[in-house]
């Protein structure tokens, strides 16, 4: 063999390689929510990166990876979390571009996730294609290339599950030995992926068995036109829900934008915040409405939109905090009525403060009564999440 052609099957060789090559760990994150561990959360990129828009390059392949810590965990409130997540940290004209692609994902999700589930979204830079996997085990792909972004958004833009968590995600391949150490450990069991061989096959038979159906009553009905499907209504985007200054920040972006939610009443007593009982709230999740439709989805992003913006207009930045230089994050979890009243609040993540704290559940408390729920998403009560960061200005 010539030299020549000698060193162009090594190149050739090399390519090949590299392109098959695993994109690298970035970073990894560790997810809490009442003190409780749920899962370690990790970015994979073929360019290690500190940067949110490094990583947000659609030319590259990434994948996130979610190993489950509880013995057990609802994938719904999985699911909930992580749209929650999306519907914060993307524009309004994303959601609104990416709702049927988010159908597609939210219905992937069923059951309960068990201790060692590995959960995992890679994307193809080459394809733009978005696939979906649990234990090793496929569940679906998404054919957009900007979807993979729309989710990745949730952990790593401006309103993250956590400062930490953003943090951890964003290390550029520095990872604590001890965080990597217990998420190298989490695998499932033979007899856990056998399980779900079992339950995705049934799944699939079912749904081929639904399909032929639909197929066979469509076939024998007559055409009929279909009515001009209605425009839904534009999903604004959400201010950052950082209050930079006492009544400034995102107060004062936020109180533009909600002119026309209903005025709030003076502050009024609310149901005080009581530690959930074991699996409650997953509980309560399992017993959720029909499936997702993009109608449905686009209803709570907008009503997301609107519960945040009233709350973000009733923040404000304790004066001493601010002049002992004091910053932090608080998460809440809170349930409000038919009437859009406040009826628990419970913090899923507190700052360091306890004036912080404080003046996060003032907040909810001044927003009582919120706006009501749009017709789609009737129900007896609302749950919903506040992420509220006190930073001082730069």
């Amino acid at each position: 063999m010539k030299p020549t052609t000698l060193v162009t099957v090594l190149l050739v060789f090399a390519t090949a390689l590299s392109a098959k090559a695993a994109p690298l760990l970035n970073g990894l994150a560790l997810e809490q929510q009442f003190n409780k561990d749920r899962f370690i959360a990790a970015v994979y990129s073929d360019t290690l990166a500190t940067s949110a828009g490094t990583l947000l390059d659609n030319n590259t392949s990434r994948r996130l990876e979610v190993r489950i810590l509880a013995d057990s965990l609802s994938a719904r409130s999985l699911r909930n979390q992580w749209m929650e997540g999306i519907a914060i940290n993307n524009r309004g004209d994303v959601l609104s571009g990416q709702a049927e692609n988010m159908v597609t994902f939210a219905n992937l999700f069923s059951g309960r996730l068990k201790k060692g589930d590995q959960l995992s979204v890679a994307f193809a830079a080459n394809s733009g294609t978005t696939s979906v996997a649990l234990n090793g085990l496929p569940l679906g792909k998404i054919e957009d290339r900007g979807f993979f972004n729309t989710l990745l958004r949730a952990w790593i833009g401006p309103v993250p599950p956590s400062s930490d968590f953003r943090e951890g995600l964003l290390a550029e391949g520095q990872v604590p030995s001890s965080l990597l150490g217990r998420y190298e450990l989490l695998e499932p069991s033979q007899e856990r992926i056998a399980q779900l061989t079992s339950q995705l096959e049934a799944r699939e038979a079912k749904a081929e068995k639904a399909a032929t159906a639909e197929q066979q009553v469509a076939a024998a009905k007559p055409a009929a036109a279909k009515p001009a499907a209605e425009k839904p209504a534009p999903i604004p985007d959400i201010p950052p829900p950082t209050v930079a200054s006492a009544g400034g920040g995102a107060q004062a972006a936020a109180t533009a934008a909600a002119k026309a939610a209903p005025q709030p009443s003076k502050p009024q007593a609310t149901a005080k915040s009581r530690p959930p009982a074991p699996e409650e709230e997953e509980l309560e999740e399992e017993e959720e409405e029909a499936p997702l439709t993009a109608d449905i989805i686009l209803a709570r992003q907008l009503y997301h939109s609107m519960l945040l913006r009233h709350t973000f207009k009733n923040t404000s930045y304790p004066k001493r905090a601010q002049e002992r230089g004091q910053e932090g994050s608080v998460r809440l979890n809170v349930v409000i009525d038919a009437g859009g009243r406040v009826k628990d609040i419970q913090t899923v993540q507190e700052a360091r403060y306890s004036s912080l704290n404080r003046a996060a559940r003032e907040a909810i408390e001044r927003s009582s009564p919120y706006p009501k729920a749009p017709a789609q998403l009737t129900q007896s009560e609302y749950r919903f999440t506040v992420p509220i960061t006190f930073r001082l200005p730069d």
